[in-house]
């Protein structure tokens, strides 16, 4: 087709005027992209577009500010919330607590909280009491076997409170002492041994449960010997301020192998056995009045444990004992004015088993047959605490073969963290002793502590026992972060009954005036690294005294607070070293009318512990007896060569 020359030109002009159509279409679009879109307009409805509507516009500030108030009203209703919610959980009138005693020792190294119970090691109250320096304790055997302690060597001076009532030894066959496996350490909250001159009192304090969320705690662990346990707690308040808990244990060991298909070689044997706790805990509080009933039962089975050949045997046990109270408290014994009155009811039984009940001038048991023993306690109490002063004034009332026996107890202190004295006066009703202990701790500097314990127990009469009088003055320096101490102990002659709980025969005996010198070591070796060591050595041998005990405790705890800022991770390991000289025991007279005196052979005892925590859950192992040899704490009964334990702890709040 022929194209002419104009036909050429207009084509070429329609073209350029098209591109410059389509360049100014896309400069157009793009320029809008480019232009930001005016948002503080609002633009108007369609319907209303040309009928005069006016155009809302919106201010920058003040759409920043009301963003703020409102950010920070949900923050705010989060923390109130929050705050709500805490509020609601907690109950801030908790159960009464019975009073404890302030120490007025070197260190409050003898106060474990419920935690330090539980990572101590402790298997029960034995374990602890072994941290005070003139304290021997004895045990028969492993868990099932019999555990008791004494001071210089007398038990009856070894005395424990539960929340204010006194244990008191009913058992028919135990001579006035107690057994301390029937104190269940996993149900305390609080532990304070009140180191005395005159003797030792140990004020145990029960947990209470504060949370309105339930709480549930559960152990289990097993070992070596077939050692199996396992335990249980639940706990929880209410919003109208009643508390709920319950708590059970079912501990056994034996000794030989188990089989699913035969019962050969199950025979229990070296005092081995079963124990079976239950406890409980229902009450009310509000405000600062408390009213809670609490109840322990604890049934116990050992078989009879073989003696080396030329002792004595063990015999066999099983039985039970049953504590329990009832209390109204007002006030809290931390601070301020408070009152208490309880009735408490222990009772004991043996169970197939005829054994003399035997009697003493220290314990009279009332008892309604050869085994059965029970008894009531009424306590009545007042006091106030501030932060310089205290004191208390208690009645312990115990209905005995008819007569109403009273031991009112008094309790007086003053003092700073400088400066400190106390007193504590009791006239006990079942023997008719006078106590009276005078307390004094002075730290002049903070290098320097210095304290002093000065008691007597004085009989109503002097032809039963002579009168006691104890004196103990220690002094501690410290240098760099230890703390190193020493002192000295002196007691006139005494009379004590020896210890029938262990099989020994019922009959006094006289102890000659004795002195003792103490050492001690305590604080941190290495970061977290730290020393406990405690010693006592007497100038010449008792009964039931070893010469020389030295125990010795290193451990590392530690939360790891670098890695694990919120406490999530906890580490406990130790290694406790407990040694022991010989020491004479009395085993009766012989057929040629003289004294029957055996002693006991040396004991160096090793034990490791260890325990992780993560989170509320805690796993945890003992090995007793590390170097596996030989060893005895009472003379013919030979305690097991090497003990492993391990489990786990587990805490639940929900």
């Amino acid at each position: 087709m022929h194209v002419t020359h104009q036909h050429r030109t207009a084509f070429l002009s329609s073209v350029c005027v098209a591109a410059i159509v389509g360049l100014c279409v896309l400069s157009t679009s793009e320029l809008r992209a480019q232009v930001r879109v005016d948002t503080t307009k609002k633009i108007a409805p369609k319907d209303s577009i040309g009928k005069g509507a006016p155009v809302i516009t919106r201010d920058p500030l003040t759409d920043s500010l009301r963003a703020d108030s409102l950010a920070q009203a949900r923050t705010q209703t989060r923390i109130d919330s929050v705050a709500r919610a805490r509020l609601r959980d907690t109950i801030r009138s908790p159960m009464a607590h019975f009073e404890s005693p302030r120490a007025l020792d070197i260190s409050n190294r003898l106060h474990f909280s419920r935690e330090e119970i539980l990572s101590s090691g402790a298997l029960n109250l034995a374990d602890l009491l072994d941290h005070v320096p003139g304290v021997t304790t004895f045990r028969t055997g492993w868990l099932a076997g019999i555990h008791a302690a004494s001071l210089h060597g007398d038990f009856s001076r070894i005395r424990i409170f539960v929340d204010g009532i006194e244990m008191d030894a009913t058992e028919a066959r135990n001579g006035g002492a107690l057994d301390l496996d029937d104190v269940p350490l996993w149900a305390l909250d609080d532990l304070v041994i009140e180191r005395a001159a005159t003797e030792v009192r140990v004020w145990l304090r029960s947990w209470s449960v504060t949370s309105e969320t339930p709480y549930t705690r559960a152990d289990i662990f097993t070992g070596d010997r077939n050692t199996n346990a396992f335990r249980g707690f639940f706990a929880r308040r209410y919003r109208n301020g009643a508390i709920v808990q319950i708590g059970a244990q079912q501990l056994a060991t034996q000794t030989g192998q188990v089989s699913a298909f035969t019962t050969a070689g199950t025979t229990r044997r070296a005092g081995d056995g079963s124990q079976q706790v239950f406890n409980a805990r229902f009450g009310w509080s509000r405000g600062r009045l408390s009213v809670d009933v609490y109840g322990t039962s604890s049934a116990r089975d050992r078989d009879a444990q073989t003696s080396r050949k030329g002792f004595r045997s063990l015999p066999a046990f099983k039985g039970a004992r049953r504590d329990g109270y009832v209390r109204v408290g007002y006030g809290d014994t931390l601070q301020g004015f408070w009152t208490q009155a309880m009735i408490g009811v222990a009772r004991t039984r043996l169970e197939g088993i005829r054994d003399s009940v035997v009697s003493t001038d220290t314990t009279k048991v009332a008892v309604s047959s050869d085994t059965i023993g029970s008894r009531t306690q009424q306590v009545l109490a007042v006091g106030y605490r501030g932060r310089w002063f205290e004191g208390s004034l208690t009645d312990r009332a115990r209905p005995i073969n008819g007569d109403l026996l009273h031991a009112p107890a008094l309790r007086l202190g003053l003092g700073t963290a400088r400066l400190g004295v106390g007193t504590y006066v009791e006239r006990r009703g079942i023997d008719s002793t006078t106590t009276m202990e005078l307390f004094l701790r002075a730290a002049p500097t903070s290098w320097l502590v210095l304290t002093a314990a000065q008691g007597n127990r004085n009989p109503r009469s002097e032809t039963d026992r002579p009168s006691v009088s104890s004196t103990r003055a220690e002094a501690a320096v410290r240098v760099r972060r230890l703390w190193i101490g020493g002192g000295a102990i002196r007691e006139n002659p005494t009379v004590f009954n020896t210890p029938v709980i262990l099989s020994f025969p019922s009959v006094q005996l006289a102890a000659a005036k004795a002195s003792g010198v103490l050492g001690s070591i305590r604080g941190p070796v290495y970061k977290d690294l730290s020393l406990d060591v405690q010693t006592v050595r007497w100038n010449a041998s008792q009964y039931g005294r070893p010469p020389v005990h030295i125990r010795g405790e290193l451990a590392l705890v530690s939360e790891w607070r670098s890695k694990f800022p919120k406490g999530q991770f906890g580490f406990n390991a130790r290694v406790i070293y407990d040694r022991r000289n010989s020491a004479p025991f009395y085993f009766g007279v012989g057929a040629d009318q003289t004294v029957d005196t055996r002693f006991s052979e040396r004991a160096e005892v090793i034990t490791a512990v260890l325990q992780i925590r993560i989170q509320r859950a805690s796993i945890f192992y003992q090995y007793r007896n590390l170097t596996g040899g030989d060893y005895e704490q009472i003379p013919g009964l030979t305690m097991p060569r090497q003990v492993q334990v391990y489990g786990v702890r587990w805490e639940f709040a929900n």
